[in-house]
């Protein structure tokens, strides 16, 4: 078979729930990686797009998140009528971090344990990049590299590898993924009436092959292509009446197939 090329594939966020998925991977990598104990990304009328927080807290977090909550109206305004870009404040008992994502939504970060903020200035760094991912995804804008020209090399390749980890823990949930499977299924289904169970795998590996790819990352003329292959090689076992009969009714079905998931 062709060899997986899962490494070189990434996702946009197209739908709600890759939309929720992307922004969760990337509040849980800003929480783990920088240090913090909580991560949200708060809209400016108080509502709570996403979070990574741990199952449990500790009381100086707990403490933490608290404060932030109840000052949430004041955040929310300050960051809306004041144009407010980056708050940081120390405690007792922790640190907080906000910083603007957009002009409708901030990044929250919270630290259950004393820091020095004069120290912290490398880790800012770090937040106002991830910031920037956070916006790029939030507002749904392309992958493409045009688009990634205007960032900074630490924030495109974070949005490089949000793409990847997108595409490993959610293609299979996919409309193209779902219909390739669905294809495969019924070509392995007719291959197996027409040539019998024994040489079917032998077949679609050859014929993968010879396409290029396998058959998660099928094109649409690319099944029409291996359409093409596996008529040839009923013939080559069966002859040209059954060669034909298969045809016949393959290649009008899996166009069907094709065009009922656009």
């Amino acid at each position: 078979m062709a060899a997986n090329p899962t490494m070189e594939k990434r996702l946009e966020a197209e739908t709600a729930t890759q939309l929720k998925s992307m922004l969760d991977m990337e509040l849980r990598r800003v929480r783990t990686e920088f240090g913090f104990d909580v991560s949200m990304l708060v809209g400016v009328d108080g509502r709570i797009f996403a979070s990574s927080i741990p199952d449990q807290l500790s009381p100086a977090q707990y403490r933490l998140l608290n404060l932030v909550k109840a000052n949430l109206p004041s955040l929310c305004a300050q960051l809306a009528n004041e144009a407010m870009t980056l708050n940081l404040s120390q405690y007792e008992y922790g640190v907080t971090v906000v910083s603007q994502v957009g002009h409708r939504s901030f990044l929250v970060l919270l630290s259950g344990k004393a820091q020095d903020i004069t120290a912290m200035d490398e880790t800012i760094a770090h937040v106002r990049s991830a910031s920037e991912v956070l916006r790029h995804v939030f507002e749904q804008r392309p992958m493409r590299q045009d688009a990634m020209a205007a960032y900074s090399k630490e924030t495109a390749d974070e949005l490089h590898r949000l793409g990847r980890q997108l595409f490993v823990e959610k293609f299979e949930e996919t409309p193209q993924y779902k219909r390739n499977k669905d294809l495969l299924n019924y070509l392995k289904g007719e291959l197996t009436r027409a040539v019998g169970v024994g040489a079917v795998q032998e077949i679609l590996s050859v014929s993968f092959n010879e396409v290029g790819t396998s058959a998660p990352y099928m094109k649409d003329a690319q099944w029409l292509s291996l359409l093409d292959l596996l008529v040839e090689k009923v013939r080559a076992q069966g002859g040209d009446v059954l060669a034909d009969r298969c045809a016949r009714t393959w290649v009008p079905e899996v166009k069907r197939r094709l065009k009922a998931f656009l």
